[in-house]
């Protein structure tokens, strides 16, 4: 009896025992087919000398490379330049004619030189008229023609070098003295590769540290005849009206030059760009995954945005993140 009971609970636990295997083997086989095989990752392919790089959907590095389609926002560039008030009109305290009053005594003594240089030349020029005349009338002799000549060129040696000096820190002492009652100037040290778009006459917004609520408007009126060789920066002087004496010379402020793009030209983010040997580019998404290099010739620019020249067209969709995976892919580091 208990023999036959023993055989029976064996063959109850075996049959038990073969349905979970059967189960299991059929729930791994079906959980098989329902997920697909992991692929390796793929790598970027680089052809046409490095020119175009194209990714698959699970090549390393796609997801950090950002798009953008430009020139559809109407994006422009101003270029921001730091500046100082560095002269001043102002009434004379005796009734006299208007003084110029400047940021630092060495340019206001330069101013008086330049002045007074000015003045002397102004007599002798008309002492060696004086002298050649009487020398026509034999009144004069040759020795005295020759002194007179003399001064006038050492005069005006003098004066050429006051006024060299007053203009290579932008301003032009000739103008000082014929300006209005209420004009203060402003010196500007804009980069050398701003100046392709800078003219002679064009209206700036200026904010002064000392009103920061405040803004004037100035005209650029003469560009720097020099770069300076530490700064690569030149000189833009600017003409604004200081209603009220507001304004003293030696405050600091910030001029911002309107844009000043072609229409067939377009902006795009620093950071889009990358340099190698000294040349621009730009990495262009053709289609999806599929990039281009491209050459680009650069304009103006402020600290985050430049205005590409040549290149691009609206409506391009330029990488603005990533752009340094892309420069390793394409040039080979």
């Amino acid at each position: 009896m208990n023999l036959h009971l023993n055989k029976r609970t064996i063959l109850i636990t075996g049959s038990a025992a073969l349905i979970a295997i059967i189960s299991l083997a059929i729930m791994a086989l079906s959980n098989r087919g329902d997920k697909k095989p992991k692929l390796p990752p793929s790598k970027p392919i680089v052809t046409e000398n490095g020119e175009r790089i194209e990714f698959k959907e699970n090549s390393p590095g796609l997801e950090i490379i950002k798009s953008k389609e430009i020139g559809k926002d109407g994006e422009f560039i101003n270029v921001d330049a730091p500046a100082r008030l560095i002269a001043s009109s102002s009434p004379s305290m005796s009734g006299g004619e208007k003084i110029i009053l400047f940021e630092s005594a060495d340019l206001n003594d330069l101013y008086v030189g330049y002045i007074h240089a000015r003045n002397s030349l102004n007599r002798s020029v008309k002492n060696h008229e004086r002298i050649k005349d009487m020398f026509k009338h034999r009144v004069a002799t040759e020795k005295d023609l020759v002194e007179a000549d003399t001064q006038q060129n050492n005069d005006e040696a003098e004066l050429a070098e006051y006024e060299g000096k007053l203009r290579a820190v932008g301003l032009n002492p000739a103008l000082l003295s014929k300006s209005g009652a209420q004009s203060a100037w402003i010196i500007s040290d804009v980069p050398e590769s701003q100046l392709s778009k800078l003219k002679k006459g064009k209206r700036v917004k200026v904010r002064f540290s000392s009103f920061p609520s405040d803004e004037w408007t100035g005209t650029a009126e003469a560009l720097g005849d020099n770069v300076d060789p530490m700064t690569r920066t030149v000189k833009v002087r600017i003409v604004i009206s200081n209603a009220g004496f507001k304004l003293k010379p030696g405050m600091f402020a910030n001029v911002k030059f309107p844009e000043d793009t072609a229409g067939d030209t377009v902006v795009v983010p620093f950071n889009a760009i990358v340099t190698v040997e000294g040349q621009n580019y730009v990495f262009v998404e053709e289609s999806p995954h599929e990039f281009t290099r491209r050459e680009v010739t650069l304009g103006i620019s402020s600290m985050d945005r430049v205005n590409v020249i040549e290149g691009l067209t609206k409506g391009d969709r330029v990488v603005v993140e990533g752009s340094i995976l892309l420069k390793g892919l394409s040039f080979g580091f």
